[in-house]
């Protein structure tokens, strides 16, 4: 446990792991807000949502009331989630370059701008028009990209920005000296933004097809092999710890599946569950049980914090977010915590998934469960995703509760490395201190 705790420690000192955490510590608070915000526009003013549908909002909720609260949460979402690599690639940028005492403020602003620069161009290469702020590609799945690239921007003001130490209040004077110093790391950065754009807008518009990260992964939600499924979960679940969510979100969306179509109507032909065409389907097995509707193993690792945890930080966090992580809002504890780009979480978050989706094939292989063929309503529980999705299977529910529980007591060791991990370095901080 010291050995994996110090190498945790030693990975999490390195410049980018000290980045990503300070920037995702400065993001939390609007990551929490958007996820309660993100619930809200789910799960109370969505007509295809558990919590409309079970509380009968239809008939209770005045019209112009759900008017202004669709409005309003969708408002809220929009802005914080589908920008939410502007706001990391600032950050970013900013805290590399408070590391080398260099200029943050300007090394955020060359950041912010040499990302639209390279989104424009993409998204021009990409659609032959210009929808800067319309596409998905500024939103929460893509933030790893933003941090690499802000992270990039940090150094180039490393290597050839002045130094600079902040005062308190700064003269007319001293901004448009501090302004022409970053001149030089700026023009870089941007020059290298559109140079990378226009490889970018060169590929897109030659290829002219339509780039997608989720189309890698894709073909995985017709599959009934689990040869084929079982590694693209893990990939898609590792994608995911680094900050690039569109994989796993795409094998957890089996709505448009053909296999699943075929599945449903099998069901609905034969009125039977049983002998199904696909029993292992990866979109079915991946939504239902592998991350449970969504983020299944991240309220595990929530619950498990809660119970075994030993640091306020952690069970604050877990606390905050544990409405949102029960109806599949994660975004605000993925940021709080952090679980993304954590050493700590990460073998964890892979297998998790994976052998869930394991054990659940065997259940069905043996037919204790039946495979999953119902669409479930939006923001519908983790646990209880799999019971709908087998028009109220009861050995199903049992079944998928005692998934949950597995999952809780596989969370545990993460969490006491992270109670080790900040023992140890409270350990060296105190060593630190008595040399000084």
């Amino acid at each position: 446990m010291d050995k994996l705790a110090k190498w945790c420690i030693w990975l999490r000192r390195r410049s980018f792991f000290r980045v990503a955490q300070r920037t995702f510590a400065v993001l939390m608070p609007i990551a929490t807000v958007g996820a309660f915000f993100q619930v809200l526009q789910d799960s109370i003013f969505a007509p295809e949502s558990f919590i409309y549908n079970l509380f009968d909002f239809d008939k209770i909720m005045s019209d112009r009331f759900w008017d202004i609260g669709t409005s309003l949460s969708q408002c809220v979402v929009e802005v914080i989630f589908s920008l939410f690599c502007l706001f990391t690639v600032y950050f970013a940028a900013s805290f590399t370059a408070k590391i080398y005492r260099k200029d943050a403020t300007m090394a955020g602003i060359s950041a912010l701008t040499t990302l639209l620069i390279m989104i424009y161009l993409f998204e021009l290469g990409l659609t032959g028009r210009i929808s800067l702020l319309s596409g998905s590609f500024l939103s929460f799945q893509y933030t790893f990209f933003a941090l690499l690239l802000g992270y990039g921007v940090g150094q180039i003001f490393h290597w050839l920005g002045a130094d600079y130490e902040a005062v308190d209040y700064e003269h007319t004077k001293l901004v448009q000296d501090r302004a022409l110093r970053a001149l030089k790391p700026t023009l870089v950065t941007v020059i290298g933004g559109i140079v990378l754009g226009g490889i970018l807008y060169a590929a897109i518009s030659k290829v002219k097809a339509n780039f997608s990260l989720t189309a890698l992964i894709t073909p995985v939600e017709n599959s009934n092999n689990l040869l084929l499924t079982v590694p693209a979960t893990a990939l898609a679940s590792f994608l995911s710890w680094l900050g690039i969510e569109a994989p796993i979100n795409s094998l957890s969306n089996v709505e448009n599946s053909a296999a699943a179509t075929a599945n449903l109507t099998y069901v609905l032909r034969r009125g039977s569950v049983w002998k199904i065409p696909y029993p292992y389907l990866g979109g079915s097995l991946i939504s239902t049980y592998g991350v449970m509707g969504g983020c299944g193993a991240i309220l595990a690792l929530a619950v498990a914090i809660l119970i075994w945890g030993r640091r306020r930080e952690p069970e604050t966090v877990a606390k905050m977010n544990l409405w949102p992580l029960l109806f599949s809002s994660s975004r605000g504890f993925l940021i709080g915590l952090p679980v993304i780009l954590n050493p700590i979480y990460v073998l964890q978050l892979i297998f998790v998934p994976v052998v869930n989706m394991l054990i659940a094939a065997l259940a069905i292989t043996l037919r204790l469960v039946p495979t999953p063929v119902y669409t479930v309503l939006t923001g519908t529980p983790g646990p209880l995703v799999a019971f709908f999705a087998t028009n109220g299977n009861w050995p199903t529910l049992f079944f998928t509760i005692f998934l949950f529980c597995l999952d809780v007591v596989l969370m545990i060791p993460a969490v006491k490395l992270d109670n080790r991990t900040k023992v140890l370095l409270r350990d060296y901080e105190m060593e630190d201190d008595r040399h000084v």
